[in-house]
């Protein structure tokens, strides 16, 4: 008799289970042991060796990218979450009855491409785009803003747009767990404000918080395709772009590449478990 729960549970989750194995945990062993190799000219050499961690973290240019990296990150993730927590808050409680039309409208630009939204941003920060032209028209400035294009500003402008639908639902989804009855018995004790979002509704939904921030966070730090049309050269270039130079080219360093796709998923864990940490801190308080 117990067998056969079992036997079921396998056959359900036995599809799923082999198509991660067979997709991403075995290519992803593969670029680990690939990540301690060298390159010999156009050769690659199987081997062990930890040449290629140590010119991430100790060459003058790997550090550098890598820190501007999870800079732009962390900020992204950081405007990013509060922003799609508000949105929620205002779906679930001020504007309860069309909540899911607003949800709607906010999924909307997912149904674009992702280059699609890419040119739309840019159409909208450049020189003579649609956000200069209504300043200059409204005698709010003189001559078009250069930096809204082609800076590290112009990415992080990008990647919160691009990224703010994504972390709307994780929290959306956490947020229909609250009930009226948890916000109105809070505000009866006495917990109004920030006391009453940090005490009682993010608690709640923290779940829903950290994917978000983990949606955010990584796919903010893993984008190469924004840096590269949108940051331009003062826009600095990203380990994505590192990466992905790595990867392709008659120079291509694959042992390279693969180690430094794993020194920054490294960060990117930890940054990630240092902030939840955080988090679960501050909402005890």
């Amino acid at each position: 008799m117990t067998a056969r729960p079992s036997t079921a549970a396998v056959r359900q989750i036995g599809p799923a289970t082999g198509f991660f194995l067979v997709f991403f945990v075995v290519p992803l062993a593969i670029l680990f042991a690939m990540s301690f190799w060298t390159q010999d000219g156009f050769e690659r050499i199987p081997g062990f060796d930890l040449a290629n961690y140590l010119k991430a973290t100790t060459s003058r240019l790997y550090p550098a990218v890598l820190l501007r990296t999870i800079l732009v990150g962390f900020v992204t993730a950081a405007i990013v979450v509060p922003v799609a927590y508000a949105l929620a808050w205002l779906m679930r409680f001020t504007f309860e009855r069309r909540g899911r039309l607003i949800l709607g409208v906010v999924l909307i630009s997912l149904f674009s491409g992702y280059l699609v939204r890419i040119y739309a941003w840019r159409t909208i920060l450049g020189t003579e785009g649609l956000l200069n032209a209504a300043l200059l028209q409204l005698g709010l400035i003189s001559e078009p803003i250069t930096a809204l294009i082609f800076s590290p500003w112009a990415v992080m402008i990008v990647l919160v747009g691009l990224l703010l639908p994504l972390a709307v639902l994780p929290i959306w989804s956490a947020m229909t767990n609250v009930g009226r009855d948890h916000v109105e018995g809070a505000r009866d004790l006495g917990a109004t404000g920030l006391r009453l979002h940090r005490t009682i509704i993010l608690p709640m939904v923290l779940p829903g918080v950290g994917t978000a921030f983990a949606l955010s966070f990584v796919l903010a730090a893993g984008d190469f395709v924004v840096p590269t049309m949108v940051g331009g050269a003062q826009g600095g270039t990203m380990v994505g772009n590192l990466i992905a130079n790595e990867f392709r080219g008659s120079g291509a360093d694959w042992p390279m590449g693969a180690a430094l796709a794993f020194v920054i998923m490294g960060l990117l864990v930890l940054v990630h478990l240092v902030t939840t940490r955080l988090l679960r801190v501050v909402t005890r308080w």
